[in-house]
């Protein structure tokens, strides 16, 4: 580089602007590129080491194009620094990548798909969409993460293991009925805790209600535990339950509807039932803010609560000592529980 492009560069302060850029560029490719690994067959397989460029492209190994682009994406990754090249092959390099690929890892790959995948797109494309005065469907881009964002969300399993140790019964006759169960762990945990614990799980996904009901086979609750695909808006039973649970789901639901959202699972509950309903608040931790767009910006849905504004609702609703406990210090991040009278 010679001194007039130098110099052309350093004025109006470019050079400082394309050096610091090219920092956030760098993190954005390594996160983008982790993600394209999660779900392959080529992370377990550069998971075991020392793996040749053939047998990473398998039946699609004799055709040349193939070859070249698998070796170009290896070669992006060492230069990210997250696969290692030697004599006898690629294999994985780096804690992150290593992880992603550990048993167990599940809910991290997803979490990493839904940020580079899902969040990506609506931080790009929502400002262009609201200039046209429109806002997102819920069947796109949303609808095609349901799975990812059921397999994520067990990021956040050890807090809500810490609700249930803390506000459900341990023993005796329990009824539960859980909007938007996801895979159906939640229930499994607090099902096997309690052995007099029976549940119904709601899910509007029909894949995800599958996903659900595999883990209750799996978990031998077949006999304790329900799954259906309905709208808690229009859900209706014939008995009453004991426990109702929201994990971090109040937010598909617009603001000026929860209250009567509220006061409709308050007449599923019996006498001394209690409901129980995670979510992050408003003015909380950079991911809750990316939740509070995703919704606030999708028609039918809604943005993140206030922790007050959600107590005032429980109570207008009918729910009696409606309280908040946070469980990330810091984050915003709440269990509400309300009660109902005896």
């Amino acid at each position: 580089m010679n001194v007039k492009t130098a110099a052309s560069l350093m004025r109006g302060g470019r050079l400082l602007v394309l050096l610091r850029l090219k920092v956030l560029f760098t993190c954005f490719y390594r996160l983008c590129f982790l993600a394209s690994m999660a779900d392959t067959a080529l992370l377990e397989k550069l998971s075991r080491g020392r793996a040749t460029v053939e047998g990473l492209a398998g039946a699609s190994a004799k055709d040349p194009s193939v070859c070249n682009a698998l070796k170009a994406w290896l070669e992006l990754g060492i230069h990210l620094g997250l696969v290692r090249q030697d004599a006898s092959g690629y294999s994985l390099r780096g804690f992150l990548a290593k992880r992603l690929a550990a048993p167990g890892s599940d809910p991290i790959r997803a979490l990493v798909r839904e940020v580079a995948g899902l969040h990506h797109h609506y931080i790009v494309q929502t400002p262009g969409r609201l200039e046209q005065g429109l806002t997102w469907d819920p069947s796109h881009p949303h609808g095609g993460y349901g799975d990812i964002i059921a397999r994520s969300s067990r990021t956040l399993e050890p807090f809500l293991v810490e609700v249930i140790d803390r506000f459900f019964p341990p023993s005796g006759r329990v009824r539960l009925l859980e909007v938007g169960c996801g895979h159906a762990a939640h229930i499994a945990y607090a099902a096997r805790r309690n052995d007099g614990l029976t549940a119904v799980g709601l899910e509007l996904d029909p894949s995800v209600a599958e996903g659900a009901r595999s883990t209750v086979r799996a978990m031998g609750l077949k006999d304790r535990v329900e799954i259906e695909v309905e709208d808690i808006r229009t859900y209706r039973s014939d008995g009453v339950f004991d426990v109702l649970t929201l994990y971090n789901n109040i937010y598909y639901f617009p603001v000026q509807e929860r209250i009567e959202l509220l006061r409709h699972l308050r007449d599923l509950l019996g006498p001394n039932g209690r409901i129980l309903l995670t979510t992050g608040c408003a003015g909380g931790s950079i991911e809750f803010e990316l939740v509070n767009l995703i919704h606030a910006s999708t028609r039918g849905w809604g943005r993140l609560p206030g922790k007050d504004e959600l107590l005032q609702q429980m109570t207008v609703a009918g729910f009696e000592r409606a309280c908040a406990m946070e469980l990330i210090p810091g984050n915003k991040y709440y269990a509400f529980v309300g009660h109902c009278s005896g």
